[in-house]
């Protein structure tokens, strides 16, 4: 082999390199604030749930990661929330889990909003790399991969809400990959479909079901298109059949891959508040208007866009269709508008259909996020179009014609300025200001794209990188305005909260929207409240059904913060401005004994805890008989709790008769329960509670958390790396061998 032939190969490898670390300076530069060591410069995600959900969840992972636990509850939210169950905690993400455990191993349990912050910035930088990498593949340009990979990266839909929800981010970032896997698998055979099943087992591990069924429907079809392109002769039986084994070898990886998290999140499923949403619920979409984003970002959201993808990109698109159609191309467009369609929901008809026929679309809500294939396809057509400037045989008649469209813009912008700034000295609204000069910044972009086009239509010399520096520009200017929050603490140390921690007993708190989300974990308090998207569909029916002096006294409630002026029964012992803390004076404790059970379904029980005159200590309501009745016993009887940890405790008491043992935690599979070492069976008391039946006498209770789906679910995590591993060596041995 000659040297030239040898390197070619490392000089491709030099370039794509360059490629990769371009985009990787672009995305530090985008995020420059959050990164900068100077701190009159620096910036922060803004807050929300980046900060109130995710950091918290990322808080509480580190915080038991420290204490050497696997955190399957917390007892910080929800009065006890199975907290490795939640989807959202993603605790067995690959990237997530060693970086918080190299965090850990670090400093402790210190895990910073900044952290989180790198994580997200680490993401942005795989997106770019992973479409890179995909479009390379497709259209065979450097110069027109980076097209495609700026503009996902930095385009509107990346930017906008999926770094607030970080799941959507960390489980979109994963599809251009899993595309380019299925495709190389077509012709190299079982280690990429092997790959493919790894990468979309990942990014089920990252938390975001909706995001993950956009990510699974976008590579089924994508890989049975290709598929069939690739089928030659065969007949559809064959074809058919080929396919769906081959898809279902990537499928079983994926599912085994996740089964870690996904069977305890099945789990808490079944008995969630998303186990089921009506029409109502989950047909919200984009309004029909809203792909005016597309050249008036900020229409609908002054910071998101997330049909955004640049004037450039989108001219790109147009060319890609305009100037030479390929089957390719009529794909990319095809998956486009579905998705389009389907985004906007009730809006159009099309969402009906799948809400009524296709699997998974009735689960969620939000089918504005379909915005991802919206976009994503819509960067793949601008490379395309970029590839096909830069050929040779591309048609310049046609493409001045659509050139034609840039100008049009310019026109089209100065027209929505002098009506913005009519409107906007007329009604003299903040909305309006913005429009108007957003409409000023879209005459500017549509100007120097009619300029930086028609460069390339006429092939002048570095036109390419003039667009590559465009489209930074644009999509720069358009969508970095999200991430320039100002870094205010969060969570501050406050005389309230100071005040609450310093109670060294066991109680809950009530915050009436003084604090932000999860602030239970921030500070180590147990709340009855939190934001996480999923609560047991039990509790929630007690938040919502009964009144708050009975639900209160029944979740253990000794503070309430509040901007009232006081309640009935309580001290206020802190202020800070508006803010009151108040003390409850009838508050009950964690665990305590009842003389008289009576069996009732939910909505009996239900509504005799809504009489007032319910007294939590004189009865409880069962959802089934228990082993034996317990005995009428008018005193009180203390329950100790000796060791509290989330997913252990245990209690002592002594009673004088026999008794139900109530306990003001959230009744949940996955709890065993001993009375002196003895099982014993676990009942739910007062639709949502804990309760145990106990002989009269002095009693050593053990409380503890062993959910049979972590377990399993991990072991078969467990035996399908070992699989893939050994089936890998054996093969390549195999290989070797021949």
């Amino acid at each position: 082999m000659s040297k030239s032939q040898t390197s070619k190969p490392k000089s491709q490898i030099i370039s794509d390199l360059a490629a990769l670390a371009f985009i990787a300076a672009l995305v530090l530069l985008f995020f420059w604030r959050i990164i900068t060591p100077r701190l009159e410069d620096s910036a922060v995600f803004p807050p929300g749930d980046f900060t109130d959900q995710f950091w918290m969840f990322r808080v509480y992972e580190a915080r038991a990661f420290a204490q050497g636990r696997l955190p399957l509850w917390s007892d910080n939210f929800n009065s006890g929330h199975p907290f490795l169950a939640d989807v959202q905690s993603a605790i067995f993400y690959p990237i997530s889990l060693v970086w918080t455990l190299l965090v850990v191993g670090t400093r402790g349990a210190d895990f910073t909003l900044f952290d989180l912050e790198v994580e997200a910035i680490l993401h942005f930088m795989l997106a770019g790399a992973f479409t890179y990498w995909f479009a390379k593949r497709l259209l065979g340009s450097r110069i027109a991969a980076l097209v495609s990979a700026l503009t996902f990266t930095f385009g509107g839909y990346l930017t906008s809400y999926p770094p607030q929800q970080l799941a959507i981010l960390e489980t979109a970032t994963w599809l251009p990959l899993i595309l380019l896997l299925l495709d190389y698998a077509l012709e190299r055979g079982w280690r990429y479909y092997l790959g493919a099943g790894v990468a979309l087992g990942v990014a089920a591990l990252a938390g975001h079901p909706q995001t993950l069924m956009f990510v699974g429907y976008a590579s089924v079809i994508y890989f049975g298109w290709r598929a069939r392109q690739n089928s030659n002769s065969q007949s559809a039986r064959n074809w058919i059949l080929r396919f769906g084994l081959d898809l279902s070898l990537v499928l079983f990886i994926a599912a085994g891959i996740a089964a870690a998290q996904w069977l305890p999140s099945l789990e808490y499923q079944m008995v969630s508040t998303r186990a089921a949403l009506s029409w109502k619920d989950a047909a919200s979409g984009f309004p029909t208007l809203d792909p005016l984003q597309m050249i008036l970002p900020g229409y609908a959201s002054a910071f998101q866009s997330p049909l955004y993808i640049g004037i450039l990109p989108l001219w790109f698109a147009l060319l890609a269709l305009f100037i030479q159609r390929s089957r390719e191309k009529i794909f990319w467009l095809g998956l486009a508008l579905g998705a389009l369609v389907v985004s906007f929901g009730f809006y159009v008809f099309g969402y009906a259909l799948f809400y009524l026929l296709v699997p998974g679309f009735a689960l969620f809500r939000g089918q504005e996020r379909l915005a991802f294939i919206i976009s994503f396809s819509l960067a793949i057509l601008a490379g395309y179009g970029l590839r096909d400037l830069m050929q040779a045989s591309f048609d310049g008649k046609r493409a001045r014609r659509l050139w034609a469209l840039l100008p049009a813009g310019i026109v089209v912008s100065i027209q929505m300025l002098f009506t913005m700034y009519i409107a906007a000295r007329e009604y003299q609204t903040g909305r309006l200001f913005f429009l108007t000069d957003r409409a000023g910044l879209m005459t500017l972009l549509f100007g120097l794209a009619s300029a930086v086009a028609l460069g390339l239509i006429q092939r002048r010399q570095g036109a390419w990188g003039l667009a590559l520096a465009l489209i930074v520009f644009d999509l720069f200017s358009i969508n970095n305005a999200p991430y320039n929050a100002d870094p205010t603490p969060r969570f501050p140390a406050t005389p309230i909260i100071e005040t609450i921690q310093a109670d060294a007993g066991i109680f809950r708190v009530v915050d009436e929207g003084t604090q932000p989300g999860h602030f239970g974990i921030a500070y180590n308090l147990e709340e009855i409240g939190g934001i996480s998207p999923l609560r047991i569909a039990r509790y929630d029916r007690l938040l919502d059904e009964l009144s708050a002096e009975n639900l209160w006294r029944l979740l253990n409630v000794r503070y309430v913060l509040t901007k009232r002026p006081g309640l009935v029964d309580a001290q206020i012992v802190a202020q800070d401005g508006e803010t009151r803390l108040l003390r409850l004076q009838n508050e009950m404790p964690r665990a305590w004994l009842v003389g008289t059970a009576q069996l009732a379904d939910d909505a009996t029980a239900l509504a005799a805890m809504q009489n007032d005159s319910f007294d939590p200590r004189a009865i409880v309501y069962l959802a089934e008989a228990p082993a034996f009745l317990p005995v009428p016993n008018a005193a009180f009887t203390p329950v100790t709790f000796e060791q509290r940890d989330p997913e252990h405790f245990t209690l002592t008491f002594n009673t004088p008769t026999d008794s139900i043992l109530v306990l003001s935690h959230t009744y949940y599979p996955g709890w065993r329960a001993t009375v002196d070492g003895d099982a014993a069976p676990m009942l739910r008391a007062n639709v949502a509670l804990q309760a145990i039946a106990v002989r009269a006498g002095a009693h050593r209770v053990e409380m503890s958390f062993e959910p049979w789906s972590v377990k399993v679910g991990i072991a078969i995590s467990i035996l399908t790396i070992g699989v893939l591993v050994v089936g890998d060596l054996l093969k390549g041995r195999k290989a070797n061998a021949t």
